[in-house]
């Protein structure tokens, strides 16, 4: 599957808010309420977000989110939905800016660049992320079938098919997404960043970018293979 056709399928109304929205007569902008859950779930852990404080933020009468969208579970599902279309609509963009691919070891640095400049754009996802990510559970089962699949199936593909032309070493798609969240700790971790600045001088986001992925295409690639130079083609 394309980025394209993901963003298509993914963008628009999520699976968990499509099927609250039917029937229901808007009070509010249902795209205001959910950016605000989304923005409130990763500034805090589920259990400390507050339905209640989130209907006086938006100045709306206490019950006028759960009348809309359900428990604070299918609130929680519905904000997700909104927040993995956002990233997507972010990874078209930041991959449709870097040109074409003249070969698949090119793409896959593309893809790679494209994630992280999306992440970069969007950090409440990966602070959502974060904050489910320790313990296996309903919510992070849901994150992982809405957020994670859809994106990992196009990387996945790109792994197997240069395992297969032995371009690579053997990778999994979980290989690979730890390495590159690895690389964007700088931009998840800022304060601990700067404090490395006195060694390593002020962060500059594109160098940091553009060092990793050079060092973790080297480090994927044979030593035998001959392949196209990692670039954008012209």
């Amino acid at each position: 599957m394309t980025v394209t056709a993901l963003v298509g399928r993914l963008t628009g109304v999520g699976r968990m808010t499509d099927a609250l929205r039917k029937g229901r007569r808007q009070l509010a902008s249902d795209d205001e309420i959910l950016e605000a859950a989304f923005e409130s779930f990763a500034a805090t852990h589920y259990d400390a977000m507050s339905v209640r404080r989130l209907n006086a933020a938006l100045g709306l009468s206490h019950e006028t989110v759960r009348q809309r969208f359900g428990s604070k579970y299918e609130l929680y599902c519905a904000a997700v939905d909104h927040g993995v279309a956002r990233f997507y609509e972010l990874l078209l963009e930041e991959r449709s800016a870097l040109g074409a691919a003249n070969d698949e070891l090119v793409e896959l640095r593309l893809m790679a660049r494209a994630f992280i400049g999306a992440s970069m754009r969007l950090p409440q996802l990966a602070s959502l992320v974060n904050h489910e990510a320790g313990v296996a559970g309903g919510r992070l089962d849901y994150l992982f079938s809405t957020g994670f699949a859809p994106g990992l199936a196009i990387f996945a593909d790109l792994l197997e098919r240069l395992i297969a032309r032995e371009v690579i070493y053997p990778v999994t798609v979980r290989d690979l997404f730890f390495i590159i969240d690895a690389g964007m700790s700088p931009f998840i971790q800022p304060g601990l960043s700067a404090a490395f600045d006195a060694a390593a001088g002020p962060l500059d986001a594109t160098t940091h970018v553009e060092r990793f992925l050079d060092f973790v295409v080297r480090g994927l690639i044979r030593p035998a293979a001959r392949v196209a130079p990692a670039v954008a083609a012209d």
